[in-house]
């Protein structure tokens, strides 16, 4: 059985009205488009769904073999990237991703890491630049590999094409291609090209 990631009941609100509520949904394969105006929750529902934030009401699980991941199981089956992931940036990509490797408690391969930058277009050169002296859409392609560092089942990606020229906007369509074919890829963007013949859509319409 694939894993999947079971929404029931979700609602989210701060102060006032919430962003949504009542999303329930189910996710065992395929893309999912996030989609919605600006303001209408979309990079806080895809935080909820990768456990950064907790829903007001509902619940969130990732099954597995029809029973709910917890802790590390949980964390290692769901890849997320959103606008404000950072790295360390006295660090350089490989340093950060062996760093984040060792602290989910998985080898780091560095044939395998430097296989994942190349994919995005961050070697040659790139490879001895600390990351502080990385652009805006260098950085951007780093947190696509975090995203995917270890094959998880289901992918969060939120903005995954935001800063990035036409070769990094082929980069991201490839690794969203890929994954959706092994697994559940979920993307929230403003932007109809992040997702291409989405298998499902989510349409969130913020606080009236």
């Amino acid at each position: 059985m694939p894993t999947t990631l079971e929404i029931a009941g979700v609602a989210k609100s701060y102060a006032g009205p919430p962003l949504f509520a009542n999303l329930s949904f189910t996710v065992a394969g395929g893309l999912t488009a996030i989609a919605g105006k600006n303001g209408s929750g979309k990079t806080t529902l895809v935080k909820i769904l990768a456990g950064l934030l907790r829903p007001s009401a509902g619940s969130v699980r990732v099954l597995a073999d029809g029973q709910a991941l917890a802790g590390d199981a949980k964390r290692l089956a769901v890849g997320w990237a959103g606008p404000d992931l950072a790295f360390y940036e006295d660090f350089t990509a490989e340093e950060n991703l062996h760093f984040f490797a060792r602290a989910a408690g998985r080898p780091a391969d560095p044939a395998d890491v430097r296989r994942r930058l190349t994919e995005v277009g961050l070697a040659g050169a790139s490879l001895g630049r600390h990351v502080g002296a990385f652009s805006t859409g260098m950085r951007q392609r780093l947190r696509l590999i975090f995203a995917a560092l270890f094959d998880p089942p289901i992918l969060l990606l939120d903005e995954p094409t935001l800063g990035l020229d036409l070769e990094g906007h082929a980069a991201a369509a490839r690794l969203v291609a890929a994954h959706r074919q092994r697994g559940a890829v979920l993307v929230a963007s403003n932007d109809e090209r992040d997702f291409p013949s989405p298998d499902r859509r989510i349409e969130l319409s913020g606080v009236s």
